[in-house]
């Protein structure tokens, strides 16, 4: 099985579905570009699962993202993963010391769909308890959709798994709170060494469970030369002909990936022209 994938699963007797993620290569990735502080490294990791694991509901082509903004020593972060299966995450802290790591921390979760449909974004606040009883609550109180999480983040891997109780009748009255109470029993270690089935087997083994084809999981972003002609086109032809006569170009770098988009002078007319903007002639350089 490929190392970075999600799964979905389904008690069959209960009203209860769950996903299980995996992410190994991408989250390598994401750490290489993020460069994290170690404090921000577990919390980033938690953020890019429970993305990936919020995914697996979606009904719209679109993203999930999970931010996290806060005045403590942590200013901005974010885990995001569209219905491709794309992730990506970031963090950024201050640079003065802060007397706490998240305060006054606000998380957001944003649905953003690609085609068809409105955005939405729900707000919680957050403190240092992590993200994993933010979540839980926001999904209890604003959603009231019974929803638990175990996430587990290490230097070279991440993973996590999710429950979810859902809407109607059941006959089982005990269902939810037995399954619950058997997933959490799980290890961290297990979240790191056991793949989905052994996972699932292990905790659930006296459940009849319905185990959905796993799909891929990748670190890809989604910036392109398209939507940083957008940005710079709110800044106007006058200001960037003023920045490439200091420069002599004008870089834009992708705070996800790192990838950097250089134009010319002659880019910069080409935005401004009724025939449209040509590719660069500076290649954009990782």
């Amino acid at each position: 099985m490929n190392c970075d994938y999600l799964q979905k699963f389904l008690f069959e007797n209960l009203q209860i579905k769950g996903s299980f993620v995996r992410l190994d290569r991408c989250w390598q990735e994401i750490l290489q570009r993020a460069h994290p502080d170690v404090t921000a490294q577990e919390l980033l990791g938690e953020a890019v699962s429970a993305a990936a694991l919020l995914t697996s509901n979606i009904k719209f082509q679109g993203s999930i993202s999970l931010q996290v903004q806060s005045a403590g020593a942590m200013r901005f972060l974010l885990g995001q993963c569209n219905h491709r299966g794309d992730v990506r995450g970031v963090v950024r802290m201050r640079e003065q010391t802060a007397e706490s790591f998240l305060e006054q921390a606000i998380l957001s979760i944003n649905l953003e769909p690609e085609i068809e449909g409105s955005p939405y974004q729900g707000i919680v606040e957050m403190s240092d308890e992590g993200l994993v009883p933010v979540l839980e609550r926001y999904f209890s109180q604003s959603e009231q959709l019974e929803t638990r999480f175990w996430l587990g983040v290490g230097l070279d891997w991440c993973s996590g798994l999710m429950l979810q109780k859902m809407p109607g009748e059941t006959f089982d009255a005990d269902g939810w709170n037995r399954i619950t109470i058997l997933a959490s029993s799980v290890l961290e270690k297990e979240l790191q060494c056991l793949d989905s089935g052994h996972l699932i087997k292990r905790l659930f083994h006296e459940e009849d469970v319905r185990l959905f084809p796993a799909s891929e999981v990748r670190f890809r972003c989604s910036c392109s030369t398209q939507k940083v002609l957008s940005m710079l086109q709110t800044l106007g032809e006058d200001d960037l002909n003023e920045l490439i006569q200091e420069r002599g170009s004008v870089e834009v770098s992708c705070e996800y990936c790192g990838h950097t988009y250089q134009f010319d002078k002659v880019d910069v007319a080409r935005i401004f022209t009724d025939i449209g903007f040509l590719p660069p002639s500076s290649t954009g350089l990782h």
